[in-house]
């Protein structure tokens, strides 16, 4: 009885951290009224799902390509405002040493045509936002390998956004529906009700051992 209440603990545990795992690193975390730009070496690699992270050593100073607004990026990131993005980008200010950009799962990475991982030592761009408490947590939407190969961070409007255009989640307008795998907001009432399942199944486990 004991092990069967435990397990059932475990598993609604694991099913209410669920949406909160899942949103972890949402844009809505990130100042995505303020897209920066930065370049510079990375340092370390942390190769993995949900998000890989890479850290970064900033040049300095950051300077602004006067090129970006103009700049090749990938047609998908274009239909979802990506080059609105780019028009209102600025220099990344500093002064943090190092940053840590925020990338997307290793399998859209993949289809979007970065199936390598990041190297330490590489040179690379990145426009992205920073976070809203952490200083040195950076999310990028596109990021620029040392071979030129210019790859979107991102699949879905940015919070507050009609989808045509970028914006802050706090200067209105309709929020665009989630996208679990690329962080945003998750709808707890499923794993709200998987939870009960799996508690009424518990329940009907442990009587049946309780007869036997």
């Amino acid at each position: 009885m004991r092990h069967v209440a435990l397990a059932a603990a475990l598993a609604v545990l694991t099913l209410w951290t669920g949406p909160a795992a899942l949103a972890h690193h949402g844009w809505e975390e990130f100042q995505t009224s303020r897209p920066l730009y930065l370049s510079g070496t990375v340092t370390q690699v942390r190769w993995g799902n949900p998000h890989p992270e890479v850290r970064v050593r900033p040049a300095v100073p950051v300077t602004l390509p006067g090129s970006l607004a103009t700049r090749p990026i990938p047609r998908e990131l274009e239909e979802i405002g990506g080059r609105d993005v780019l028009r209102r980008t600025t220099a990344h200010p500093g002064p943090a040493t190092e940053v840590t950009l925020i990338l997307a799962p290793l399998e859209r990475l993949s289809a979007w045509g970065m199936p390598d991982r990041v190297r330490p030592g590489e040179r690379i761009e990145v426009v992205g936002y920073p976070h809203r408490e952490e200083e040195t947590e950076f999310r990028p939407e596109l990021l620029v390998r040392q071979d030129g190969r210019a790859i979107r961070q991102r699949s879905v409007p940015l919070p507050g956004t009609d989808g045509a255009t970028t914006g802050d989640s706090t200067t209105g307008g309709s929020a665009p529906r989630p996208d679990a795998s690329s962080g945003g907001a998750v709808n707890p009432v499923p794993w709200i009700v998987g939870g009960l399942g799996v508690l009424a199944a518990a329940g009907g486990a442990a009587y049946l051992v309780r007869r036997g």
